[in-house]
C-alpha cells in the first residue's frame, strides 16, 4: 500500500513539473513575441522620423500609443541636433553647429514592467546648406516650449517655414539656404522685455552661411500685470491720479500707462508686463523726468516683483499742488475765491504732458494729486472771468503764471505763488486783482494759457 501511495505521489510531482514547464515556455513565447514586436514598432518609428522635415524634428518629444496583436505599446520618439565635435546637443551647447540629428524610438508595455524598454537609435544627416537655431528662454534662463517660430527668406524671397519650441526652446531648421532672414516668435499670452508680442523688426534679422549654424535668441515669458494705488498726503489722506509709469533696468524703455486727466482711484496695466526677476520702479506720471528719486534724492522709489502669469500691486504717492485763486490782491483784500479759473499745468520734465481744468468753488484743483517732477502752472479767468456764487467776470482778462517743483510728499516745499502759503496742509494762495505781488511768477493782463 505504502509502494502505491509514493508512486502515486511521484506521478503528482512530475505532472506538476511538466505543467509548470509548460507555462513557463509559453510565458517565455509570449514574451519574446512582444519584444519582436515592440523591435518592429520601434523600427518603424525611426523610418517614420527618417520621412520628417529637418525642422519638424527640432527637440521632437512625443508620445503616443499603438495597439498591436491585443497588446498595447507606448511608443515615445525623440529627436534633437548634436554637434558632432563635442556630441552634446546642439540648442544647449554654446557656439556648437548643429552636425546631425539623433533620433530615438523606445517602446514599453505593461507586461514589461520594471524591465528596460526596447529602443532603436538614428542619425540623419542635414542636407548642404546651413542651419538656422533658434531658442527662446524666458526670465530665469529655461527653454520656453510651445513658441511659434517663423522664418522668412532668403531676402529678398517671401518664403517662410513655421515651426514650433519644444521643451528645450529651441528649433532648428536644416538645409537652409545662405542669405539673410527675418525670423520672428510668439505664443499668445507671451511677450519679450518691452512688454511686445512678437521681437522689434530691428532684432528680427540673421544671416545664414554655407557649412555654418547661425543662431537666434529671443527671451520670452508669460505676461503679469501691474496694479497701482494713488495716495496723496492731502486732508483726506486718498487721492486719484492718471498715469503711471514702470521701468526695470533690463527694459530698452520707460512704459507709461493711462490717459491724462482720465482719473482713477486704481488702474492697471494690461497683461503685458515681462516678468523679470530683478524689480520694476513704478512711480506715477509720463516719463523718466517724474521718478520721485529723479526729482530728489532723498525720496524712495516704490518696486516690486511682477509674477509670471500673476499681477503685482502698488502704492504710489501723487504728492498734493494745493492753490487757491483769488479775485483780490493780497491776504488783507482777498475778495472772493474763483470758481472756474482756466488752469493749465504743464508737466515741463515730459516736455509734451499738459493738464488742462479750472477751478472748483473753493478756488482749488479738483484733482491736487501731481506726479512728482517739475511743473509750469498758468491760471486765467479768461476773456468771461470766473465766478463765485452769483458774482461773476472775477479775474477777467487777468493772467499769472509760475514754475514748482513737487519733490515731497507733502507737495512742493517753500513759496512758489504771489501770495505765499497758508494753513495745512500748505495751501499755495494766488492774487489775480491789478496791484497784486508780481513775484514769483508773472501776473499780467491776459485771457490764455499758456
Amino acid at each position: 500500500m505504502i509502494e502505491v501511495m509514493v508512486s502515486a505521489l511521484l506521478v503528482a510531482i512530475i505532472a506538476v513539473a511538466m505543467f509548470n514547464g509548460f507555462d513557463a515556455a509559453g510565458r517565455a513565447t509570449a514574451d519574446e513575441r512582444a519584444h519582436a514586436q515592440a523591435d518592429a514598432l520601434a523600427q518603424q518609428d525611426e523610418d517614420r522620423l527618417r520621412g520628417k522635415q529637418v525642422y519638424q524634428l527640432s527637440g521632437l518629444n512625443e508620445t503616443r500609443t499603438v495597439t498591436y496583436n491585443g497588446t498595447e505599446y507606448t511608443i515615445t520618439s525623440k529627436a534633437h541636433f548634436v554637434s558632432d565635435a563635442t556630441s552634446s546637443e546642439s540648442c544647449s551647447a554654446e557656439g556648437e553647429s548643429a552636425d546631425y540629428i539623433q533620433t530615438s524610438s523606445e517602446v514599453g508595455w505593461k507586461a514589461l514592467k520594471s524591465r528596460p524598454k526596447v529602443v532603436e537609435t538614428g542619425v540623419i544627416a542635414p542636407h548642404i546648406g546651413g542651419s538656422l537655431l533658434v531658442q527662446v528662454t524666458n526670465a530665469n534662463g529655461n527653454g520656453v516650449a510651445g513658441m511659434t517660430v517663423v522664418e522668412t527668406g532668403p531676402s529678398p524671397s517671401t518664403d517662410k517655414e513655421t515651426a514650433t519650441t519644444g521643451a528645450n526652446g529651441c528649433v532648428i531648421f536644416g538645409s537652409v539656404e545662405p542669405g539673410t532672414y527675418n525670423v520672428t516668435t510668439y505664443q499668445t499670452g507671451y511677450v519679450e522685455k518691452n512688454g511686445n508680442s512678437e521681437p522689434p523688426v530691428s532684432e528680427q534679422s540673421v544671416t545664414v552661411t554655407n557649412g555654418t549654424t547661425a543662431r537666434k535668441e529671443f527671451e520670452f515669458d508669460l505676461a503679469g500685470e501691474q496694479r497701482v494705488k494713488f495716495f496723496g498726503k492731502a486732508a483726506a489722506g486718498t487721492e486719484t491720479g492718471d498715469t503711471f509709469v514702470i521701468f526695470n533696468t533690463s527694459m530698452t524703455k520707460f512704459r507709461p500707462f493711462g490717459t491724462v486727466e482720465t482719473y482713477n482711484t486704481a488702474p492697471a496695466t494690461p497683461k503685458t508686463i515681462f516678468p523679470f526677476t530683478s524689480a520694476y520702479t513704478v512711480y506715477a506720471g509720463s516719463c523718466e523726468a517724474d521718478d520721485p528719486a529723479a526729482v530728489k534724492s532723498s525720496n524712495v522709489d516704490v518696486t516690486n516683483i511682477v509674477p509670471a502669469g500673476g499681477y503685482a500691486e502698488s502704492t504710489v504717492t501723487v504728492p498734493p499742488v494745493n492753490i487757491a485763486v483769488y479775485s483780490g490782491k493780497n491776504s488783507s483784500l482777498p475778495s472772493k475765491l474763483v470758481e472756474k479759473a482756466q488752469v493749465w499745468i504743464e508737466d515741463t520734465g515730459c516736455k509734451t504732458v499738459v493738464r488742462n481744468t479750472e477751478t472748483n468753488s473753493s478756488g482749488a484743483l479738483a484733482h491736487p494729486g501731481l506726479p512728482f517732477g517739475k511743473f509750469k502752472l498758468c491760471v486765467t479767468g479768461g476773456v468771461n472771468g470766473g465766478k463765485n456764487g452769483a458774482t461773476t467776470g472775477l479775474a477777467k482778462n487777468r493772467k499769472y503764471t509760475t514754475t514748482f517743483t513737487n519733490e515731497t510728499l507733502s507737495g512742493p516745499s517753500g513759496t512758489w505763488t504771489n501770495g505765499g502759503n497758508s494753513g495745512s496742509p500748505a495751501t499755495a494762495n494766488i492774487y489775480m486783482e491789478s496791484g497784486a505781488p508780481t513775484s514769483p511768477g508773472t501776473l499780467e493782463n491776459a485771457s490764455s494759457c499758456p
